[in-house]
């Protein structure tokens, strides 16, 4: 395996992001094998040892011409001098600075580099106008924002980067070397206010030999709801059970008609049947069967007036009546 491809090998999946430490080893330039108790030891830049590793970092953030970026505390311009190379003239460095001195001294740096654009940037916010900026880079000055403002800052930076756009952290990780302090951000606590402000983290990677963090996200509106599988064949309690539904159930029996006189009913009929003379059979047929389609049997003394009946119930329609005969005849098929 190449350089190049270790290179892309980071931790994307984090232990235990809320209570207790965060589990984290990695590599930007080798894989997360540990072959050497010493190979995680910090070495290099007392201040800043994570700009040895600048190639990976740029690498990682992948600016193209034209990109607008803010540099947000951006110190003595060093990230900015870079940025600035990869945007091309086409392209605009932010260069923010809560100090007017450091703002003066960029200006003066950066008089020959029109894509650069130092300025005094607010503390609570960027100050820059809504979609507006690819990129938002932190060095090191993360922790520096307003105690407990975060999360409100991290929300303002949705507003200010375009949808497809990131924020990339780079702070010391304070759970490691000389232990906890306010020099840098704990990664859980860091993870915790990215998800609260709306962000996900698609990056985190603890850089080797610097105890320094490089972590990237992206706003959690590219990450939406998986789509809730449906059954290929919905079906209803009943079915799934394999018993018809009462409606069901209702339908598939017949509907068997006596269509004789109220005298002949009286004197004896099928228990199952409902009693329309055969007369009155068009006025009442839709009480008793409102589906055309349902199967209905009709029954007199010896199959002439259910005969009658049948027709009237095929001029409204109905495509599955049977004149079933007489009394007799009805009594053995339907007991």
């Amino acid at each position: 395996m190449n350089k190049s491809t270790h290179l892309l090998k980071t931790l994307s999946v984090l232990a235990l992001f809320g209570a207790g430490p965060v589990a984290l080893l990695a590599g930007s330039d080798q894989s997360t094998r540990i072959t050497d108790p010493k190979q995680h030891q910090r070495a290099g830049s007392k201040s800043y040892p994570y700009r040895a590793k600048s190639d990976y970092i740029l690498k990682e953030l992948d600016l193209k011409e034209g990109d607008v970026v803010v540099d947000v505390g951006a110190g003595d311009g060093w990230w900015t001098e870079k940025f600035a190379k990869q945007v091309g003239a086409k392209g605009t460095i932010h260069a923010g600075e809560v100090a007017e001195k450091k703002v003066a001294e960029m200006k003066k740096k950066f008089a020959d580099t029109p894509q650069v654009k130092p300025y005094l940037i607010p503390k609570d916010g960027t100050g820059l106008p809504e979609n507006s900026c690819d990129l938002a880079f932190f060095s090191q000055t993360y922790h520096h924002l307003n105690k407990d403002g975060h999360v409100a800052y991290l929300k303002h930076l949705s507003s200010v980067i375009k949808p497809t756009g990131r924020v990339a952290i780079i702070e010391k990780y304070t759970e490691t070397g000389l232990g906890s302090g306010t020099h840098g951000t704990k990664l859980s606590r860091l993870v915790r206010q990215a998800e609260e402000a709306g962000w996900v983290p698609v990056r985190l990677e603890l850089m080797t030999g610097t105890y320094h963090y490089i972590a990237i996200l992206a706003q959690k509106e590219l990450f939406p709801a998986e789509p809730k599988k449906k059954p290929k064949n919905p079906k209803s309690k009943a079915e799934a059970t394999g018993l018809p539904r009462k409606a069901d159930a209702a339908m598939a029996k017949p509907l068997i008609v006596d269509v004789r006189t109220q005298e002949e009913w009286d004197e004896g009929h099928l228990q199952s049947a409902v009693h329309i003379p055969h007369d009155e059979i068009s006025d009442e047929i839709a009480k008793h069967a409102k589906d055309k389609q349902r199967k209905i049997v009709l029954y007199c003394r010896s199959g002439g007036r259910a005969g009658v009946a049948l027709q009237a119930l095929k001029k409204l329609g109905y495509t599955n009546v049977e004149n079933a005969g007489g009394f007799n005849d009805v009594k053995k098929r339907f007991k």
